[in-house]
């Protein structure tokens, strides 16, 4: 796995690591995403299993892709009470548009996600200052994302550490592509 000075420059909270992903922490990081970004509600709460497995596959399968090309981030938070835990996570790959497989692939930040309990710590800031390292280490000069449109949090966070709308997107996707340049 990719190792960078990012884990040594982070100013992450007492009580909180930030490090790779690895194999085992799968179970968790299925959770932290169904949870974020997929709350069970009563439409869609028997679709739970099948969008769990879903994403256990997906990203059992990412953690297999080479760190050149894929990393995943995680936030562990060590407690005497519950011991440790997975509370944050993100993930940065290098990804063609679907529609031009032979352009260059674009450096992409995916699935940021924060425990609710431990928001407004600025471990989703650090996650993201680690990923441009990861970038500056793969040589790429922009890092792009969506967010979605009615996120207003995480428009404010991406846009206090530089991103810019790079594509409004169409009106009912809801969600828009923002770009940080890099200055390596």
């Amino acid at each position: 796995m990719f190792r960078s000075y990012w884990d040594s420059v982070l100013t992450l909270p007492q009580g909180y690591r930030l490090r790779p992903a690895r194999a085992d922490d799968l179970n968790q990081l299925v959770e932290l995403l169904l949870a974020s970004f997929y709350p069970a509600n009563r439409v869609n709460r028997w679709l739970h299993p099948l969008m769990r497995m879903a994403i256990q596959e997906d990203i059992k399968r990412r953690l297999s892709i080479s760190p050149h090309r894929y990393g995943c981030l995680v936030v562990v938070h060590q407690s005497a009470t519950a011991g440790s835990k997975i509370v944050g996570t993100v993930e940065i790959s290098l990804r063609s548009q679907f529609w031009q497989p032979l352009q260059p692939r674009r450096p992409y930040i995916a699935n940021v996600a924060i425990e609710p309990y431990h928001r407004r710590l600025g471990l989703a800031q650090q996650m993201l200052l680690a990923c441009e390292s990861i970038g500056k280490d793969w040589g790429v000069r922009r890092l792009y994302l969506h967010v979605a449109t009615d996120n207003p949090s995480a428009i404010a966070l991406y846009r206090k550490i530089g991103y810019q709308i790079y594509d409004k997107g169409v009106p009912w996707r809801r969600r828009q592509m923002m770009v940080k340049e890099l200055f390596l």
